[in-house]
């Protein structure tokens, strides 16, 4: 066997290398507890001490040591002995040429296997089977055993491997093969009984041929993200299998996954984490020797498996269902034969109802139910007495807990926010643990600071927010814990001066102190300092504090500092901010240019400097910040013109807002390049000219990109700052998500351009007072996400165009104040709207105004057949041009006849001669007409006289 990597533990004065989770499957090793969000995972012990990481709230050192020890099995001497022994031996063995040619080869694929501690370490022209990570049979000198785990190499996966085909364990895990295809040759390896490739960065299907393998006992595949699994019913033949590990592998297809699994009597660990698993059919299980269960993360859509109710879960050690899509209430008996359980997660779930008993789980050392709809606070929890981690958070409980509920004397984590729960607890009491992570969130800890934190000297993280304590903060809170790292006293009534704490505090990473009624000074940070919230406070005086603070190499991403009194310039001392990502300083009293150095916040994605009294023009060293996704100035003096880098370097930005300012000139063409914008404000200006025609260009209010959720994520608290601004502008209306252009109460002019409705995710439209002229575009239709709609206080003219109805989702609309004409179209939303929408033009009629329509000038003429007043009048002159040449052929008519008429008669008084022979035709034509008569009208009578 290889020597020692630093995974391997020392028997008189031999050092034996361990692999990874192997003494799980040969039940000889010990196994200790890393705790995730939420979660935990059991690791191959290596320490009595196993650091426990929070997400945000540190690590929790002594914890793990807690865990590690409470969970531990001693290796027996036998194994330590026979190791020593197969070591020995093994130095004596002369490994196989081939099979040492095959390593050289396969270290020749990695691009740079001089950085593993384990490959720089093979000569050439040493016996093989005692190189790092190399184990040989002390018999035949074969190589059974490679190693390489955790050597962080990048390179391609040789078919060199099957040159050592007695190979029994291969870990290649946390190395990067480049995500290429999983290799089939590994089915290959007919004498394999240990396979881990956990965090390998291989893709595609995982081979049936794997079922082959007959003697595995251990197959970790685990966060194999780009891997699938279509069916598992190969897994059935692997009979010796005690650990499974697909963490991450894609088995969406696999309906029959715990059927074909079930096959498996033997196994001890069964990970499927992340596995997209398919909602869990009814099936008889029997896992009678299942100690470690994950099936956290998937879709399992059922309430609480039955199957865990029965004695399948009598040898369960560990059990993760964390966000698994569990639902219902808790079975009565759910955790009655989990006799050995140490480690329960059902976080981030809908589970309701009460808690079953807990009274035969006295080895729990940690129980998260957070994020359920649980409730009340079961009372077995305090026989719980080994209890490490307690994490009851965001529930329904609505407990009043005493001190004898919480005496857990190893408590290193309790979590009860965001519930109702009530700590009645004395002022004297003095708590049995050392807490590290101190979550109390929402919880009604009465009126003055709780004095059992006195007690509390070792904490890392502490929540007392929404607490409803008031009075000042103690003296000797500031400086209770030297390695607290979060701190958030938020939204309580806390009144007096911050003390300067860098000092007392200096692992602070996360300070939030905001809506309280702190006042003084700002305080001074450490240069560790990540996260700083003071906002909604009453602090006064200059910035400087903050520019005292920001000296080189600052680790500050987050600075919140708005609504309060602070006043004097901005100072010019941005120079280090070079970590900042969020800047929040509006509401306040800061006077001055915006500095220059804020050029060099490279990093920064939120700018928030609204209702100060900066003045003058934007700085160019504005366009350095590329990244910029929020930019809110408003409510300031700012002057001069809109720079036009504002969209050509800063193409990220979604929000941009301006109003309540004095920029004047034109809207620049190059805001238009801003593709990804979702809100636009340039209200409340002095800005003229005309709306740019390239509005079309904001592709994410076209829906030609997806628009992003303003809900949550890092764009959660600009959402009620995008409320507030709407409360202001008068539309008090809530919004999952936003996008909005308002470009009212400034000087511009000329038509509202069609191409505004080919916006079709725009809810938020707002072009009131200006100078527009024109008509409102008649598909404006197309915008059918439009919900506010304010054209108010111009001087639009001609018809509503009828589609306007169609607009579904519109709870807004204001067209007062304007020159439209004709009959208000009816139907849909409009049939909501009162008179105020509408005042302010005169020519309009219909509902819901008094006067009606009746012989209105043009009223079967619609909007979008005649948009334009001077194409009405087009119709006049065409109707009146019309007129005029009819009449004129009708008096040409007449004029002929009378010349004709009088042109003949005279004729005839002057020519005697024309007058006779005209007289004598006149004679003779009356002749033969009698002569007709007289001759035809007998002729008819007779037949009647003959028939009489």
């Amino acid at each position: 066997m290889g020597g020692g990597d630093g995974h391997g533990m020392t028997f008189k004065g031999i050092t034996v290398h361990q692999p990874k989770r192997w003494h799980s499957v040969t039940g000889k090793g010990l196994c200790a507890v890393m705790w995730e969000p939420y979660g935990a995972q059991i690791l191959p012990a290596k320490a009595d001490v196993v650091p426990v990481n929070v997400p945000g709230r540190g690590s929790l050192g002594m914890a793990g040591g807690i865990l590690g020890k409470a969970m531990a099995m001693v290796m027996t001497i036998r194994y330590v002995v026979e190791a020593a022994a197969g070591l020995a031996m093994n130095s004596d063995i002369l490994c196989d040429e081939n099979e040492k040619n095959a390593l050289i080869k396969f270290r020749q694929g990695f691009r740079d296997p001089s950085q593993s501690m384990i490959m720089s370490s093979w000569m050439v022209e040493e016996n093989c089977c005692n190189w790092k990570g190399v184990e040989c049979d002390n018999t035949t000198g074969y190589v059974i055993t490679l190693d390489l785990h955790q050597q962080f190499l990048q390179g391609e996966f040789g078919t060199y491997l099957l040159g050592l085909s007695h190979l029994r364990h291969l870990d290649l895990s946390q190395n990067d093969f480049l995500e290429a295809l999983f290799p089939d040759f590994i089915c290959k390896f007919k004498y394999l009984e240990y396979l881990n490739l956990h965090k390998t960065k291989f893709r595609g299907s995982i081979p049936e041929c794997l079922g082959n393998l007959s003697r595995l006992q251990l197959l970790d595949l685990g966060d194999g993200l780009s891997l699938r699994v279509d069916s598992l019913e190969w897994i059935q033949h692997l009979s010796n299998m005690r650990i499974l590990d697909l963490s991450g592998v894609d088995l969406s297809n696999a309906k029959n996954w715990l059927h074909d699994i079930n096959f498996l009597r033997s196994l001890v660990e069964l990970r499927l984490s992340s596995c997209q698993l398919p909602k869990l059919l009814p099936v008889f299980v029997n896992f009678t020797s299942l100690q470690v269960l994950d099936l956290s993360l998937n879709y399992l859509d059922v309430p609480f498996p039955s199957w865990l109710v029965n004695t399948s879960s009598q040898s369960l050690v560990y059990l993760n269902l964390k966000r698994s899509l569990l639902h219902g209430l808790l079975p009565n008996t759910a955790f009655g034969n989990m006799y050995s359980l140490r480690v329960l997660d059902l976080s981030d779930n809908s589970i309701r109802g009460k808690l079953p008993s807990f009274e035969n789980m006295t080895s729990v050392t940690s129980l998260d139910i957070s994020r359920n709809s649980l409730g009340p606070l079961a009372r077995s929890i305090a026989q719980l007495r080994q209890l490490v981690v307690l994490n009851v958070a965001w529930n329904s409980f609505n407990d009043s807990i005493t001190e004898h509920f919480l005496n857990f004397s190893d408590l290193r984590m309790l979590d009860l926010s965001s519930n109702s729960i009530i700590l009645n607890i004395t002022a004297t009491w003095m708590p049995p643990f050392q807490l590290d992570i101190i979550g109390l969130m929402s919880c009604q800890l009465g009126t003055q600071f709780p004095q059992w934190l006195h007690t509390q000297k070792d904490y890392s993280f502490i929540d007392i927010s929404h607490g409803s304590i008031s009075n000042e903060v103690p003296d000797w809170f500031w400086s209770l814990s030297a390695k607290v790292q979060h701190m958030n006293l938020s939204l309580n009534y806390f009144r007096g001066e911050v003390p300067q704490v860098t000092s007392r505090l200096d692992s602070l990473e996360k300070l939030d102190l905001s809506q309280n009624n702190f006042s003084g000074p700002l305080p001074h940070f450490s240069s560790k300092m990540k996260m700083l919230i003071l906002s909604r406070n009453s602090f006064n005086g200059a910035i400087s504090p903050v520019c005292e603070s920001l000296v080189m190499n600052n680790s500050l991403m987050f600075l919140d500092l708005s609504f309060n009194n602070l006043s004097g310039t901005l100072s010019d001392c941005w120079r280090y901010g070079n970590n900042l990502a969020v800047l929040k300083l509006g509401y306040n009293n800061l006077s001055g240019e915006i500095p220059h150095s804020f050029g060099y916040l490279e990093t920064l994605r939120y700018l928030q400097l609204k209702n100060n009294r900066l003045s003058k023009n934007l700085p160019s060293s504005l366009k350095n910040l590329q990244g910029l996704k929020i930019l809110d100035l408003s409510g300031n003096c700012l002057s001069g013109k809109i720079p036009s880098f504002l969209g050509e370097t800063s193409q990220n930005l979604l929000v941009l807002l301006l109003r309540k300012n004095k920029f004047d000139g034109n809207i620049p063409l190059q805001i238009c390049q801003l593709k990804n914008l979702i809100i636009l404000d340039l209200s409340s200006n002095s800005l003229s000219g005309t709306i740019p025609k390239c509005v079309k260009n904001f592709l994410m209010m076209a829906g030609v990109e997806e628009l992003p959720s303003l809900v949550y994520g890092p764009y959660e608290e600009y959402r009620k700052d995008v409320a507030l601004m709407l409360k202001e502008r008068g539309y008090d209306y809530s919004f999952a998500f936003m996008a909005v252009i308002d470009l009212s109460d400034n000087h511009l002019s000329g038509e509202i351009p069609e191409e505004i409705t080919t916006l079709v995710q725009l809810q938020v439209l707002n072009l009131s007072r200006n100078n527009l002229t024109g008509a409102i575009p008649c598909k404006i239709s197309k915008m059918q996400s439009l919900e506010a709609l304010d054209v108010s206080w111009n001087r639009l003219s001609s018809f509503l165009p009828s589609s306007i109805v169609e607009l579904s989702r519109l709870e807004i609309a204001n067209f007062s104040f304007n020159s439209l004409t004709g009959k208000i179209p009816i139907g849909g939303q409009f049939l909501t709207f009162e008179n105020s929408s509408y005042i302010g033009n005169p020519d309009l009629c219909g509902m819901p105004l008094s006067k009606s329509c009746s012989g209105h000038f043009l009223e079967d003429i619609t909007h979008c057949n005649s948009p334009k007043k001077k194409d009405v009048q087009a119709i006049h002159q065409h109707e009146e041009d019309n007129w005029l040449d009819e009449s004129s052929f009708y008096i040409s008519m007449v004029i002929g006849f009378i010349t004709s008429f009088w042109l003949f008669w005279a004729t005839l008084l002057v020519k005697t001669s024309w007058r006779h022979s005209y007289m004598r035709y006149l004679n003779k034509m009356g002749n033969n007409i009698y002569v007709f008569v007289a001759i035809r009208l007998p002729n008819k009578h007779k037949p009647s006289k003959m028939k009489d």
